[in-house]
């Protein structure tokens, strides 16, 4: 199984679109911090602010890090179901399947092999990610010209973080699998990458129209994806409105239990596991 990881991380190092989504992530989080600077120093009517003060708390270092994961809650996970589906679709793509199953031990170990990389990479990517956040609060700051104040950085603000970074990658995986199975059920990565992303951002215009359907409909966004995936990025205790998370609309404050909100998502990412690596095991491979 080591065997099989280590090759499944050479594959992901060396493509190019490993490469490519590492850019990206990097990438808009620069462009993302530079445009909150340049709106920040806009000049305003009186009423805005507090949008303002918003703004420029999250450039400060004390919000870097909680800023940096939330991004991570929306960005990251389209990326991760790309990168996700795609390390599985490509080998249908490339008519390599067959193959890596003669030199693997078990359909099985070679899925959950690709799994266990693809998540390994998810993670490196989420720390690049997270550690470009914080470099660029310190641009913004000295930029702007705010004070450099490490007074926040506390035992509890950072064990906080590393909570927060774990809750993240927890949101991030259901979404991730979704695009896992749906590549293996469409033997190719676009169904995986195409539906994945679709539904990451349609849930949240459909849950808005069951939420103001009243009733029984209403109930049902708390048992879907996006109603939990907010009520946990919400611990990001960002200022109101800040949130980047792609979890819920924001119109509604009432969100499921956090315990409960953690269960569903588990049981979201189980099933999908368990859909994955059963169609996988039992039907043909072709290619």
């Amino acid at each position: 199984m080591t065997r099989l990881i280590s090759a499944e991380l050479f594959k992901l190092r060396k493509r190019l679109m490993t490469r490519v989504l590492l850019f990206v992530l990097v990438g808009i989080m620069i462009v993302l911090y530079l445009l909150l600077l340049a709106v920040s120093k806009v000049t305003i009517p009186v009423h805005g602010s507090e949008e303002i003060g918003a703004i420029q708390n999250l450039l400060g270092l004390p919000l870097a890090l909680p800023f940096a994961l939330s991004i991570l809650s929306s960005l990251g996970t389209i990326l991760a179901v790309i990168l996700i589906a795609s390390s599985v679709g490509t080998e249908y793509s490339w008519r390599t399947m067959r193959t890596m199953l003669i030199c693997s031990e078990s359909r099985l170990k070679l899925l959950g092999a690709k799994l266990v990389a693809a998540g390994i990479l998810i993670l490196i990517g989420m720390v690049i990610g997270l550690a470009t956040g914080f470099l660029m609060s310190l641009i913004t700051t000295a930029i702007g010209g705010y004070s450099f104040d490490f007074s926040f950085m506390t035992g509890g603000y950072l064990w906080d973080q590393f909570l927060q970074f774990w809750r993240t990658f927890y949101v991030l995986m259901p979404y991730a699998l979704l695009g896992f199975l749906l590549a293996v059920v469409g033997r190719s990565a676009m169904p995986g990458i195409a539906l994945g992303i679709g539904i990451f951002f349609l849930e949240s215009i459909v849950t808005t129209f069951m939420s103001l359907a009243g009733g029984w409909i209403a109930r049902i966004p708390d048992y879907l994806l996006a109603a939990n995936v907010r009520a946990i990025t919400a611990r990001s205790n960002l200022p109101q409105g800040m949130s980047m998370g792609m979890g819920g609309n924001g119109l509604f404050d009432q969100m499921p239990e956090l315990w409960l909100a953690f269960v569903i998502l588990a049981g979201y990412s189980l099933v999908f596991i368990g859909l994955a690596f059963y169609l996988f095991r039992k039907r043909d491979v072709t290619g």
